[in-house]
């Protein structure tokens, strides 16, 4: 059995160790606080209450759990990546192979970087995949198939967590463009924000068709910028997650740009997108590429703008070539 550790104990991390677990790995979770450990220990997630029991899982707050084993999950948000990485490298072997699991660029320093360069920064020796793909946390957790994308340069690392999750409900594809992965991640969730955004507006299913293949435009051209395969935005980390996150309220993501559209202050802190747009716009800037969409949502988010001028100023660009 593959010994795995996963760092953070909120609905994600408690779903891949439901699925691990499923497969051919032990999983142990590094969390917070004993309460959160307790919870976990009876079965529960505290953000899935709603869920039946399962069997308890393995959980503690000890970081020492990092000395051996023979993968790390990071399953925290994007802002607390950075964090997770140092206790890495303060407790774990430095060959541990690391999987990240947030998706979203991170500013610390004041310069946008993907989780794949702040993985090599903090732990240059250590082997790191990018675990990403159309899946939510629920569905995984109650055992329901899933399809996920694991990228990384490192052919054995990739092997070594298909084999974690083999046999389990959680079907674990391989990919070597880390950088696309990564992007089709971060940048899925500022789109699935404005197609939420459309919703609450009310501007109909064609408005948010539009915005869907539209940012998927976007995704490849900045995915293309930074070298990545045109290809990999196409697959289960790009058009699929894509999908997924606009399908309704049930994304985060989705649901918050929702609220936006109705004039709400949305609730949920969780949707990712909102932290990483201004770096995904940013990104743009500095690489030279056009992203009307993401511009566009980062101008409501974080400059103050009113939604529908910013939807008003879409409408009015001049239409290109597809």
């Amino acid at each position: 059995m593959i010994r795995a550790t996963v760092i953070g104990g909120g609905s994600w991390g408690t779903a891949l160790s439901h699925a691990l677990r499923c497969g051919t790995a032990t999983p142990t979770l590094l969390v917070r606080d004993r309460a959160t450990a307790t919870t976990l220990a009876g079965g529960r997630c505290r953000q899935l209450a709603d869920l039946p029991a399962l069997d308890g899982f393995d959980a503690t707050t000890d970081p020492a759990v990092l000395t051996d084993t023979d993968i790390i999950f990071v399953v925290v948000p994007v802002a607390a990546t950075a964090a997770a990485l140092r206790l890495i490298a303060a407790h774990a072997t430095p060959r541990t192979p690391v999987v990240l699991c947030a998706k979203g660029l991170e500013m610390e320093g004041g310069t946008p970087r993907l989780m794949t360069d702040l993985a090599t920064d903090i732990l240059p020796d250590a082997p790191h995949v990018i675990l990403s793909g159309p899946t939510f946390a629920d569905e995984v957790l109650r055992g329901l198939p899933a399809a996920i994308t694991a990228a990384s340069t490192d052919g054995r690392a990739i092997a070594l967590v298909q084999t974690a999750f083999s046999g389990s409900h959680l079907r674990v594809y391989a990919s070597h463009d880390p950088v696309g992965v990564a992007i089709g991640g971060a940048m899925k969730n500022v789109i699935a924000i404005a197609a939420g955004c459309a919703a609450g507006l009310g501007l109909g299913d064609n408005a948010r068709a539009a915005l869907i293949t539209r940012g998927l435009a976007e995704m490849a051209r900045l995915a293309a910028a930074a070298g990545a395969q045109p290809g990999t935005i196409y697959g289960l980390a790009g058009a699929g997650d894509l999908a997924l996150s606009c399908a309704g309220p049930h994304s985060r993501n989705m649901a918050y740009g929702m609220a936006l559209g109705r004039g709400e202050t949305p609730l949920d802190q969780l949707a990712e997108g909102r932290h990483s747009v201004a770096a995904l716009a940013a990104r743009g800037r500095e690489l030279g590429v056009d992203l009307p969409i993401t511009s566009g949502v980062d101008n409501v988010v974080n400059q103050g703008h009113e939604l529908r001028g910013v939807v008003a100023g879409l409408l009015a660009r001049r239409a290109g070539v597809e």
